[in-house]
């Protein structure tokens, strides 16, 4: 059985976004998923550009038996954290922000990749985020 994710758009204005993704394990694949996709955020409410990329300002995290590396999605991903099996934290980073750094062929798109995972597993996500438009 397929990964499966399910993706709730709490909030989705002209600055902001807040969206919360929880995905359940089904199998031991090691399976990349799309949590956040910037082409389907909502445009710029004051002159309808497109959102092409966000700004991470929060982020909630749970996991129950797996891990999980969260990326920016580019032609060679980078890193934004290694979260550990059977872990929940929360992290503010609204003061700052961390900007998309990826490089070549970034699409603006965040993607979490298991690690080590078992059929059954799950883990959720809630993401704050700060919409960039072109």
């Amino acid at each position: 059985m397929a990964d499966t994710t399910s993706i709730q758009i709490i909030q989705d204005g002209g600055r902001q976004a807040i969206i919360k993704t929880t995905t359940a394990v089904g199998n031991t694949d090691v399976v990349t998923s799309t949590l956040v996709d910037v082409s389907t955020l909502a445009a710029n409410p004051a002159n309808n550009a497109a959102c092409t990329g966000v700004t991470l300002l929060g982020l909630t995290y749970l996991s129950v038996g797996v891990a999980v590396k969260l990326e920016w999605d580019a032609t060679t991903n980078v890193s934004i954290f290694e979260f550990p099996v059977d872990w929940a934290d929360e992290y503010d980073f609204s003061a700052y922000g961390l900007p998309n750094n990826s490089g070549a062929g970034k699409n603006g798109d965040i993607v979490a990749t298991t690690i080590s995972p078992t059929g059954g597993d799950f883990y959720t996500f809630i993401f704050i985020l700060q919409k960039l438009y072109a």
